[in-house]
């Protein structure tokens, strides 16, 4: 079988590879942070009378109305997913989701029955949807990072097919980024992976790329990393312009997802 997503070779009865499981459990675990950033935002001075009275005594209004709308949406359909899991795992034992964390923590612990259904990919999209939705409302000031050539195809008036050069940038929590030049919103966590994926070019010292990797989202250790290059899985070359022996993104890369496609983590 092939996972639902990208397609990468995944056991017999299961529709998410090992990097997406991962990716879909830090999504339901990110969901206390991605409420607390909400707050935080809706929690700003709100916009008050003019005149600088409390007029009515009602409460001002939230400065960020987006956030608001795009809150309750995310909130509503975790628990919407929640309850929609329980009927369909354990439909002889229903739950009550109070709260949205809740319904997340009964979503990340019944993962490895939701990877065995033919919707694990809506599932998956959805969650990275809304909580793309929230993120991307916030206004907590983030410092921005280019994350390579937007690439966007466009068609013009004749037929003719373009190409948008322009520069992505992203915040660093934020799972969206944007392009300067066309204004279109690129997947973040996708950018990054795929520039890791393509960067068999770069080579470092083991402990450097392994660093790289975690900032990337990947967890795999220093120690497992040694693991492989005595095992032989990582083999270092050496750099023709330096001289010097190093390993690639790539190549790391290329490891983790072999052991993860295997055993749903990353294994020595």
């Amino acid at each position: 079988m092939t996972c639902i997503i990208c397609e990468y070779q995944t056991p017999a009865g299961i529709y998410l590879c090992g990097k997406h499981v991962r990716m879909l459990r830090e999504l339901l675990l990110r969901v206390p942070d991605t409420l607390k950033t909400a707050g935080q935002t809706l929690a700003n001075l709100g916009v008050r009378p003019s005149n600088g009275s409390s007029g009515t005594g009602e409460p001002p209004a939230p400065i960020n109305l987006n956030m608001e709308e795009r809150l309750g949406e995310y909130v509503k359909r975790l628990v919407e997913l929640g309850h929609w899991a329980n009927e369909e795992l354990e439909p002889n034992k229903l739950r009550i989701f109070t709260t949205p964390t809740k319904a997340a923590e009964y979503l990340h612990a019944v993962t490895t029955q939701l990877i065995k259904r033919e919707d694990a990919g809506d599932l998956y999209w959805e969650l990275t949807s809304l909580e793309r939705a929230v993120i991307s409302a916030a206004d907590i000031p983030r410092s921005k990072r280019p994350l390579g050539e937007c690439g966007a195809l466009d068609f013009t008036e004749d037929g003719a097919v373009t190409r948008c050069d322009g520069i992505i940038e992203g915040h660093e929590t934020s799972t969206v980024g944007r392009c300067k030049t066309c204004k279109r919103e690129h997947d973040t966590a996708d950018r990054i992976r795929n520039r890791i994926t393509e960067a068999w070019h770069v080579r470092a010292p083991l402990r450097q790329i392994v660093n790289a990797l975690k900032e990337a989202g990947y967890p795999v250790s220093y120690n497992t990393a040694k693991s492989w290059a005595r095992r032989g899985k990582l083999a270092p070359t050496c750099d023709i312009a330096t001289r010097q022996e190093g390993h690639t993104p790539a190549e790391v890369l290329k490891v983790i997802q072999e052991t993860t496609s295997l055993t749903g983590h990353i294994a020595s």
